[in-house]
């Protein structure tokens, strides 16, 4: 029975060797995936482009507004002035002045600009015929007589026209007109002492203080005393 029964013995499974391509044949082996992925790419859907980014918003400009220029500021005023409010009040006519009250009634000196002292000498005295009294340089006055003791006064620095004003007593003609709202520059002055006698009585002195009325023109007062 042993040599009956043999025992059969069990082939193993037969191996199946992996065949290596050979070197020659590595770019041949190698298309078939470019073939894929190619073949994927064009199965692939088609995706639209992303949009592009909107450019920066620029912030909106804000109209700025326009601004005058400034005015130049207005010139100091030569002399004093009647002082008016800041806030104008209704005007109140003054009440009439009593008999006898203090009043302005005699012009003592008149005074013009002249540009050229020299040609306005020559103009007043030889052309019209004025008396000429006397020449001041320095400051540069020239006065001539008027008749009736008024005198015309020539300057550079005089304003287009100033009247003089003849009183008997500044001190009272200033407090007077204070009471009345008249503002003035500077207490009363002495201007002048005609040691010489050149516009009138020798050692007579001249002293004034000057106002505006409210068109800014020039006014003064005058009184001369006696040395």
């Amino acid at each position: 029975m042993a040599g009956i029964k043999a025992k059969t013995k069990k082939k193993p499974p037969p191996k199946i060797e992996s065949k290596k391509p050979a070197a020659g044949n590595s770019r041949a082996a190698a298309k078939p995936a470019v073939a894929k992925s190619a073949v994927a790419k064009s199965a692939a859907p088609k995706l639209p482009p992303a949009p592009k980014a909107a450019p920066p918003r620029r912030p909106a400009t804000v109209a700025r507004p326009v601004v005058a220029p400034a005015k130049p500021a207005a010139p100091a005023p030569l002399a004093s002035t009647i002082v008016f409010q800041a806030t104008p009040k209704a005007h109140v006519p003054p009440k009439p002045l009593a008999a006898g009250a203090f009043a302005l009634d005699k012009l003592g000196q008149v005074a013009l600009t002249a540009t050229n002292l020299d040609l306005a000498i020559e103009f007043y005295r030889d052309i019209l015929g004025l008396k000429f009294l006397s020449r001041f340089d320095p400051p540069g006055f020239a006065f001539f007589s008027l008749g009736g003791g008024t005198r015309l006064m020539l300057s550079a620095t005089a304003s287009q026209a100033t009247l003089y004003f003849l009183v008997d007593s500044l001190d009272t003609a200033v407090r007077e007109l204070k009471a009345r709202g008249v503002s003035f520059l500077q207490p009363p002055h002495r201007i002048h002492r005609d040691d010489a006698g050149e516009l009138g009585r020798k050692g007579t002195e001249e002293w004034m203080t000057f106002f505006r009325d409210p068109s800014g023109n020039v006014l003064g007062l005058v009184e001369r005393r006696n040395g």
